[in-house]
């Protein structure tokens, strides 16, 4: 039916929204006064006629209405609703985008953001509701606008402009007009930035890193249990007083060579590359939010992020030089490869820093984010919104992504912050490219059950490891096995004498595994836990150390920091230490040190030269792990045909391994792990070596046969023969 307008008026809106439920229907909240006055739709100004389907009065006290169209709608079209004599709604695109039929009339898989021809340039959008779209061109200088070239739609929602090849290197963005707003944004899919990711460029970045970077191949990775994963933020590398870098701050810090610290010792790359980690995962390098790029302040771990395929420029030696921060990063990930160093890149893909503000949400709005049943934004991020991986484009961006950070700048492993937001389906697609390029990448993350409306059997979780093959998961069980748990400031761990703790710890020596009538298990192999006790979130071991054992004098806490490093290294999995754990870090009693200044967060070189010990330590553990298979089994087979549990007393784990290999010097192998504050003494039963005791590791044997195994209190002690 058709409605005419009468001259019925009022002097308050009647219609409180009006959204798409589907292709069909229109839901109105109306005013209860006005249920009974027929509204008027309109198509860009045309009548559209319609059947009341349902009415019902909400819990508010308004009333709901479902209307059915005689015809289908069109999404490139503007609807309105209003009463007669009332003022117009504009009817939006709310649970219609996130309809099935949507994503099958609209998911695209065709170029997006900038493609470079002999003649000029394309820039390809999607947003299957927008209205118009333009490409606003900018100088540079003072981003006045000079040119907009006019988008037209595709049959899958998608708009693409061309722009002659002259504008090439200036700044743009995306005009786009849908039926909640008009605004202008930051073309998502920009490679490259402008200061404060206020514009994108038309600059093509993959040619540039090409024609610029002498790019170094990836160092060998036979196995994902050979990696030593080294996490490190960029800043606090070089922040220190101390530090001697000539790029404090800066990406080409992390990367800078004969850099020595005060006492003469290395520090820069040579300090990386002697301690012996196989890679270094950077906190977040993409375009964040929470610093101004100018003056690179505040400080803040960069957790907010706001445009993925563009980096910061915080870290740039030019930040308002847009292609400063492409050559400087791409040059660190060359730099550390010819160094023998693999690059991890930290994905924040789970959230925007401000959804509002997004251009996502400006092009496809309520499309990008996941919703509660009642309509309100989901936030099991707990920072105010969560991207919602299960829709195509969403899912599309994330392996659009890894696969341009694989293939651009060479990046050999991505860790997923909160990776338990994300769904199954989207991280198989992220293992499927990336083995792609190459199947020696890693894929791991925060597999953490959040509270977000998602299925529990499609969450990206720990619980639902077995069902992501080749993906690892951080191994949260070990670390509050380890120090205590991460909720309880006072709570000890098994490197401080709680002896409840030891049954965890045995379930993650093994890798986590499934031992038959031995241990439970969690992963279906070695390869999915990511070993750690320390990292950026959350107190440091030492200062964890210094709540839980009030008393406790520092040679003592130090021994137990050195039993929990010795713990992760020697354990089945993939070891991961956090920048300075190797010496006993600390942040001065600061849990979560996002935005605490420099010197809370800075890498204390001064540090590094008192403690050289405990570094020496560290360096020669990660050596014997890599020069003996049997602390790097990478399938469960091998660990339930060469890891051995033996009896011991409480509070001490003991465990013997045999090699997967014949050729290995160390055919046979016994770790003792003394979490008692007692000394202990154990009658030899074999020819044994000593290799590691007390504070000592070393690449030739301490002791050679002796009659009894001495375990000192807090410690390990490995015999091989």
């Amino acid at each position: 039916m058709h409605h005419t307008p009468d001259q019925k008026t009022a002097s308050h809106v009647t219609i409180e929204s009006a959204s798409f439920v589907s292709f069909e229907t229109i839901q109105l909240e109306i005013v209860r006064e006005y249920e009974s006055v027929p509204v008027q739709i309109e198509q860009n100004g045309r009548p559209v006629d319609y059947l009341v389907e349902q009415q019902f009065v909400t819990e508010s006290g308004k009333v709901e209405q479902i209307l059915r169209l005689k015809e289908p709608i069109s999404l490139e079209t503007l609807y309105t609703v209003c009463h007669p004599g009332q003022k117009t709604t504009v009817v939006v695109p709310r649970e219609i985008v996130r309809s099935e039929e949507f994503e099958r009339r609209f998911s695209y898989d065709g170029p997006l953001g900038v493609s470079f021809t002999p003649h000029g340039m394309e820039v390809t959008v999607w947003s299957p509701v927008a209205l118009s779209m333009w490409i606003t061109v900018h100088d540079d200088t003072n981003h006045r606008e000079i040119e907009r070239f006019h988008m037209n739609r595709g049959t899958r929602g998608e708009w693409s402009g061309e722009i002659p090849q002259a504008f090439q290197g200036m700044l743009y963005r995306i005009e786009v007009k849908t039926p909640v707003d008009t605004r202008q944004v930051v073309d998502p899919y920009a490679r490259a930035l402008s200061l404060n990711g206020e514009y994108g460029v038309l600059q093509d970045v993959a040619r540039f890193v090409k024609k610029q970077v002498e790019q170094a191949v990836r160092p060998p990775l036979w196995k994902a249990t050979d990696a030593v994963i080294y996490e490190l933020h960029i800043r606090d590398f070089t922040s220190h007083p101390s530090s001697m870098s000539q790029l404090k701050g800066l990406y080409g810090g992390v990367s800078e060579k004969g850099v020595r610290t005060k006492e003469g010792n290395s520090a820069g790359l040579d300090y990386l590359k002697e301690l012996g980690v196989t890679h270094v995962q950077l906190l977040p390098v993409h375009d964040f939010g929470s610093v101004d790029e100018a003056t690179r302040m505040p400080y803040n771990w960069g957790y907010d992020p706001i445009h993925w395929f563009g980096l910061e420029g915080s870290y740039a030696s030019r930040p308002d030089v847009p292609m400063s921060r492409v050559f400087e990063y791409a040059t660190l990930v060359s730099d550390l490869h010819q160094a023998g160093l693999r690059v991890v890149t930290d994905v924040v893909m789970n959230h925007i820093y401000i959804r509002e503000q997004s251009p996502l949400e400006a092009l496809v709005p309520y499309y990008y984010f996941r919703y509660e049943h009642d309509g309100t934004i989901a936030n099991g991020t707990g920072v105010g919104n969560d991207t919602a991986s299960e829709r195509y484009m969403m899912r599309r961006m994330i392996v659009d992504f890894v696969t341009y950070f694989a293939t651009t700048y060479q990046v050999d492993g991505f860790r997923f912050d909160l990776m338990g937001i994300h769904d199954v389906e989207t991280m198989n697609q992220v293992r499927a490219a990336l083995d792609k390029v190459d199947p020696s990448i890693l894929v791991y993350g925060e597999g953490w059950d959040l509270a977000t409306p998602l299925g529990q059997s499609l969450k990206a979780t720990s619980q639902n490891a077995a069902r992501m093959p080749g993906i690892g998961h951080f191994n949260d069980m070990i670390r509050d096995a380890l120090k205590g748990s991460t909720f309880n400031d006072r709570e000890r761990g098994f490197i401080s004498g709680n002896e409840w703790r030891e049954w965890e710890l045995r379930e993650c020596l093994t890798g986590a595994v499934h031992i038959p009538n031995v241990t439970v298990g969690r992963f279906p192999s070695p390869a999915y836990s990511i070993n750690y006790a320390e990292a950026h979130d959350n107190y440091t071991i030492y200062d964890k150390l210094m709540l839980s054992c009030e008393g406790v004098d520092e040679t003592t806490r130090l021994a137990m920091q050195r039993l929990a490093n010795a713990v992760v290294i020697t354990s089945q999995g993939i070891p991961f230490i956090h920048a300075g754990q190797e010496f006993g870090r600390t942040k001065h009693g600061v849990e979560n040190s996002y935005n605490s200044p420099d010197h809370i967060n800075h890498f204390d070189w001064d540090l590094r030269d008192r403690r050289i010990k405990e570094i020496e330590y560290v360096k020669t553990l990660l050596k014997l792990r890599r020069l003996h298979t049997c602390f790097r089994y990478d399938s469960r087979q091998e660990v339930i045909d060469h890891f051995t549990f033996l009896p011991s007393p409480p509070g001490v784990i003991i465990y013997e391994l045999t090699a997967s290999h014949s050729y290995d010097a160390w055919q046979r192998v016994r770790v003792y792990v003394n979490g008692t504050f007692d000394s202990l003494s154990f009658e030899s039963d074999a020819k044994w070596n000593v290799y590691v005791q007390g504070e000592t590791a070393s690449l030739v044997p301490l002791a050679r046969n002796p009659a009894h195994i001495q375990v000192e209190s807090l410690s390990m002690t490995i015999l091989a023969c």
